[in-house]
């Protein structure tokens, strides 16, 4: 005689629930990707957005991007040290209310995350735009741009393995230009 396995009960019912509940994360996400007003419905392609002739002047010993849900990252391999080369974009969808408070608030932002007195405006990059400078560390320096075009908020960091402040703010600004005009709705 041979026993057939049967499914408890409370198996049963867990397994309906997940399902349902998952079903509805989906659902829901996907009604808030649809709903977002903004120029931006769908995240881009973030290591697309920096044009590889940039990326290669600025870091050439960069093999590619390395891209995640939210960033990409160009990067001198670890061999070149502690304080390497290497550029950095993050970007943020949002609703386009909730995008222009972040970026007051980012603008505002004195905390100790960055020197004092360093922010620049940038009025030809997206709808706002502005660079800051992190504390240097070591002998590396690394100039930040942060911009806002509708719905996305991006940031992009240029650090250099020297301390030449000119041309991690050129370096910045250069890679924030091939992202703003590579951006595509």
């Amino acid at each position: 005689m041979t026993t057939s396995a049967r499914p408890s009960r409370r198996g049963l019912i867990g397994t309906v629930l997940l399902v349902a509940i998952v079903t509805a994360a989906v659902l829901s996400w996907q009604w808030w990707d649809r709903s977002q007003e903004g120029e931006f419905s769908s995240d881009p392609k973030f290591c697309e957005l920096v044009a590889s002739e940039t990326i290669h002047r600025l870091v050439p010993e960069s093999y590619g991007g390395r891209e995640d849900i939210a960033s990409c990252t160009w990067a001198a391999p670890r061999e070149k040290g502690k304080y390497r080369a290497g550029v950095h974009l993050f970007a943020s969808r949002l609703i386009v209310d909730l995008a222009r408070e972040d970026m007051r608030e980012m603008r505002a932002n004195d905390e100790l995350v960055w020197e004092k007195d360093t922010v620049e405006d940038l009025p030809d990059l997206g709808d706002v735009a502005f660079l800051r400078f992190p504390p240097t560390l070591g002998t590396s320096i690394t100039a930040q741009v942060t911009f806002r075009r509708s719905n996305l908020v991006v940031s992009l960091a240029y650090t250099r393995s020297d301390d030449d402040r000119q041309a991690a703010r050129a370096g910045a600004i250069d890679a924030a230009r091939d992202t703003v005009a590579r951006l595509r709705p």
